[in-house]
Formats: structure tokens, C-alpha cells, sequence
């Protein structure tokens, strides 16, 4: 008894070791590239932010990547999952089972780091966004339109 809890601690604790490694091992790759490229101080800055923003969030796990060997049908049960939320918007309400299903597998989340722009005005759309969490500002020069979230 007292071997399976000990392994199990065991492989638990590598688990988180592993992560930080994984964490560690980027942030080096990623600050090495600055420096091969000799980005600007505030460019690195910025890139930085991101990455961390997004670690904290997904943990360093690239959903897409882990999920692309699972068989279609498995993946397209994750995705309407993990996407039911936003499935369930009045906007997909007439849309059959067979479409929120194709959607799910085409949705691809990303996240914003605080004081990043999304899309910038003239620039053309390369896709729909939705904010699920959080809130962000639309801006005309500098000025406040509006604050979006999850229920605007």
C-alpha cells in the first residue's frame, strides 16, 4: 500500500518538475531569440507578457497539438465540449448538431495579453472573435467607445 501512494507522489511531483523544465526551457528559447534578432527593449517586453499571459492560462499545453493524433469522431466530442459555451450562443441556436460539430473543430481560442490590440482599425478580419473571458476596449484615437465581455 505504502509503495503505490510513495509512486504515485512520485510521478505527481515529476509531472510539475517536467512543466516547470517546459516553462524554463521556452522562456530561455524565447529570450534567446530576442537577443539573436536584437528586438527593442519594449517589443521584448511585450513578448514576454504574452507568453507568460498565455502559459498561465493553458499551462503550456497546446490543445490542438495534444488532441491532433485522437481520432476525428473523439475530437469532435472534445471540442463541442470544450467550446459548449459558446456554442449555446443565440447566434447557433438554428444550427444543427452535424454544424456545431464542424465548428467546434475549426474554433481556435487565443488570448490577449492586457494592454495588447487585437485588431487594429483598417486592418482586414481574419476571423470572428469572441470574448469569452475577461473584457477589452474598443479605441478611436486613444478615446474609449466601448468596453466588451463575455455578456456584451
Amino acid at each position: 500500500m505504502h509503495a503505490v501512494v510513495f509512486g504515485n507522489v512520485t510521478a505527481i511531483i515529476q509531472r510539475m518538475y517536467s512543466r516547470r523544465s517546459l516553462y524554463h526551457t521556452r522562456t530561455k528559447d524565447l529570450k534567446d531569440f530576442i537577443r539573436v534578432h536584437r528586438l527593442p527593449k519594449a517589443l521584448e517586453q511585450r513578448m514576454l507578457e504574452c507568453f507568460q499571459t498565455t502559459w498561465s492560462v493553458n499551462n503550456g499545453i497546446d490543445v490542438s497539438e495534444l488532441l491532433k493524433d485522437f481520432p476525428d469522431e473523439l475530437r469532435a466530442d472534445i471540442a463541442m465540449h470544450l467550446n459548449k459555451e459558446l456554442l449555446q450562443l443565440p447566434l447557433f441556436e438554428s444550427a444543427s448538431r452535424g454544424c456545431l460539430r464542424s465548428l467546434s473543430l475549426i474554433i481556435k481560442t487565443s488570448f490577449c495579453a492586457p494592454g495588447e490590440y487585437l485588431i487594429r482599425q483598417g486592418d482586414a478580419l481574419q476571423a470572428i472573435y469572441f470574448v469569452c473571458s475577461g473584457s477589452m476596449e474598443v479605441l478611436k484615437d486613444n478615446t474609449v467607445l466601448a468596453i466588451l465581455g463575455k455578456e456584451t
